[in-house]
C-alpha cells in the first residue's frame, strides 16, 4: 500500500457507529445506508450510521444534557476517562440524527433540524436552548473496531445498537447517505454474497454476529452479557455464489485488516492465497472449502503463501504460482501465463502481472467480470512498488493490460472488494501519473536523493511511513531513468535536462 497523506491518520480518530434495531415481519431487521460512491473513503458501501467524534463532542457540559453521566459512561465502555466515553455516545446520537433523522432525546426534539447538528458545538447549542435530554442511556455497547495501521483513513470505532421507537422511518441526508433501507442481517449479507453490496470487516462482523437472533430483546441481552463478541475471531463471509473470504489474522500495517483468502467454486474448490499458519483460520477454510482441488498463489510475499505448508498438510492438494520455486516452502506445480484452472463450475485464467513483485499473478474470471489482483489492486489505498522486486515500469504495463479486461468487480489482497474495475484501475493509472509529475518537479526544484523528495512529495505523510514512502520513490526514479527524464550521479538524482 501507498502510506497515507495525512498526518493525523497517523493515529486513529475516535468515531462511533449505532446499529438501528426493529422487529420486521420475520424478526430483527437492521438499518444500512450507502456511502456516497465520490467519497474518498469506502464510498458506494453498506454501513450503518456513524462518524468521527468531535472536540465539541468532549464538552463537559454535555454532562447536564445527557441521561448517563460521564462516570457512567465511562463505566459502560470501560474507559477511565468520563468525557472521552460520553463523548462517544454524543457523537453516536448527533451522527445518527443528521444522517437518518432519528434523534434519541426527551423534549421538543420535534423542533430540531439537520442544521442544528451541523457540527457538534452548534448541535449542543441547539440541545441546551431546546433544554433536551439526550438518551444515552438506550445506546448498548457493542464492541470496538480498530482501522489498522496502512489504511487512507483511520479510525478508532466504538459500536453501540439500540431499538428504534416504533413506526419511526428513515429520511435520510442526500450529501450524506445515497439511500437507506431496513433488512434483517442473514439478507444484508445474503445480498452480500449476491454482489450486491459492499461491506468492510466490521460491518460483515456485526452483521454475523447479529443473524440468528430471534428478536431485538435477544440482542441486546446478548450484548450486555458480552459487549465484546466476536472481537478477534476470524471473519468469514460469502461474497457471490461462487467466492468466499475468510481475513487472515494477520493485521498491520502492510496488510491492512489482514490479508484477502479466497475460496472458489462450488463443489471442488481452489484456494488463493491462505496467509497464516493459524489453526482456526485453516480449520475454517477447510469448512467453507470442503473439497479442495488446488491452491492459488498471486505472489510468494509472507503474507500470501504463509499457510501454504499447512493447508498442504491437511488437504494434500497441489500448489499453483507463477515458476518453478516453491511458495510458502511447499513446491510448486508452475502456472504460466494464459493459463486456465478449471474448478467447480469456474475457469480462472492466471495473467502474468509483474511490478509489486516479480512473480505476481491475478486470476481473471472471465465469466463473471471478475478478477482476483493480489496486491496490484487494493481494496483501500494503493500497491507499494519496492525495488529491487518491485519494478513501476512493469507495474504500470500490467495495470494497463488489465484496463483493457472487462472487469466488474475486483477482489484485492487487502481490503473490500471494489465495483466499477475500469474506473478503478483508471484511477490507479492517473495517481501514478500525478506521482511521477510530482517527483520531477521535486527534482527540479533542488531534491537530489529520494529522502529529500520524500520530504517535498510526502510532506504531510507521517514520519513513520517515510521509509515506504521512500521505496515508491526510488520505484519512480527507476521509471523516469528509463524513459531519459533523469540521471544518476552516484547516490544523487538530477533532471535530465538540467544544466
Amino acid at each position: 500500500m501507498e502510506p497515507v497523506s495525512d498526518p493525523s491518520q497517523a493515529v486513529p480518530r475516535p468515531a462511533a457507529t449505532v446499529v438501528l434495531l426493529r422487529t420486521g415481519p420475520a424478526g430483527p431487521e437492521v438499518l444500512l445506508t450507502t456511502r456516497p460512491k465520490h467519497l474518498r473513503f469506502m464510498g458506494g458501501a453498506a454501513v450503518f450510521p456513524g462518524g468521527g467524534v468531535s472536540a465539541a463532542d468532549l464538552d463537559p457540559r454535555w454532562e447536564a444534557v445527557s441521561a448517563l453521566t460521564g462516570g457512567e459512561a465511562g463505566a459502560a465502555l470501560d474507559l477511565a476517562e468520563p468525557l472521552e466515553a460520553l463523548g462517544y455516545m454524543v457523537c453516536a446520537l448527533r451522527e445518527t440524527f443528521e444522517e437518518v433523522g432519528l434523534l434519541l432525546a426527551d423534549g421538543d426534539a420535534g423542533s430540531m433540524t439537520r442544521e442544528d447538528a451541523d457540527d457538534a458545538a452548534t448541535f449542543l447549542a441547539a440541545c441546551e436552548t431546546r433544554g433536551l435530554r439526550l438518551r444515552t442511556d438506550l445506546l448498548v455497547p457493542a464492541g470496538r473496531w480498530v482501522t489498522p495501521l496502512g489504511a487512507p483513513v483511520r479510525f478508532d470505532t466504538r459500536f453501540f445498537v439500540t431499538e428504534a421507537p416504533p413506526g419511526w422511518e428513515p429520511v435520510p441526508d442526500p450529501s450524506e447517505v445515497d439511500r437507506c433501507w431496513w433488512a434483517s442481517p442473514a439478507s444484508a449479507l445474503t445480498q452480500l454474497a449476491a454482489g450486491e453490496l459492499m461491506m468492510a470487516p466490521p460491518t460483515i462482523e456485526m452483521l454475523q454476529r447479529l443473524d440468528g437472533r430471534a428478536s431485538v430483546g435477544e440482542i441486546v441481552s446478548s450484548l450486555l452479557d458480552d459487549p465484546v463478541g466476536h472481537r478477534g475471531e476470524l471473519i468469514s463471509v460469502r461474497l457471490s455464489p461462487l467466492v468466499h473470504v475468510v481475513l487472515a489474522p494477520n493485521p498491520g500495517v502492510m496488510t491492512g485488516p489482514g490479508t484477502n483468502t479466497y475460496i472458489v467454486g462450488a463443489g471442488p474448490t481452489c484456494v488463493i492465497d491462505p496467509a497464516v499458519d493459524d489453526a482456526s483460520y485453516l480449520d475454517e477454510i477447510e469448512r467453507i472449502a470442503d473439497d479442495i482441488s488446488f491452491i492459488l498463489v498471486t505472489h510468494r510475499h509472507p503474507d500470501h503463501v504463509g499457510g501454504v505448508a499447512g493447508l498442504v498438510q491437511r488437504a494434500g492438494c497441489p500448489v499453483r504460482a507463477y515458476g518453478g520455486d516453491p511458495a510458502g516452502g511447499t513446491g510448486v506445480v508452475p502456472l504460466g501465463d494464459g493459463d486456465r484452472i478449471e474448478v467447480g463450475g469456474v475457469i480462472l485464467e492466471a495473467l502474468h502481472t509483474p511490478g509489486h513483485a516479480r512473480d505476481h499473478l491475478s486470476f481473471y474470471l472471465r465469466d463473471a467480470a471478475s478478477l482476483f489482483s493480489g496486491d496490484n489492486i487494493l481494496g483501500e489505498g494503493t500497491a507499494v512498488i519496492a525495488p529491487p522486486e518491485g519494478n513501476m515500469q512493469a507495474y504500470l504495463a500490467s495495470l494497463e493490460r488489465l484496463r483493457r479486461l472487462h472487469i466488474d468487480r475486483i477482489y484485492p489482497g487487502h481490503f473490500r472488494p471494489l465495483d466499477g474495475g475500469a474506473s478503478v484501475i483508471e484511477g490507479y493509472l492517473q495517481h501514478r501519473a500525478a506521482r511521477r509529475d510530482a517527483v520531477l518537479q521535486a527534482l527540479r526544484s533542488g531534491a537530489r536523493s529520494p529522502e529529500e523528495i520524500v520530504g517535498v512529495v510526502y510532506a504531510d505523510t507521517p514520519e513513520h511511513l517515510h521509509p515506504v514512502a521512500v521505496l515508491q520513490v526510488s520505484s519512480m526514479l527507476d521509471l523516469l531513468h528509463s524513459e531519459g527524464e533523469v540521471i544518476r550521479e552516484q547516490h544523487r538524482w538530477l533532471p535530465a535536462d538540467v544544466e
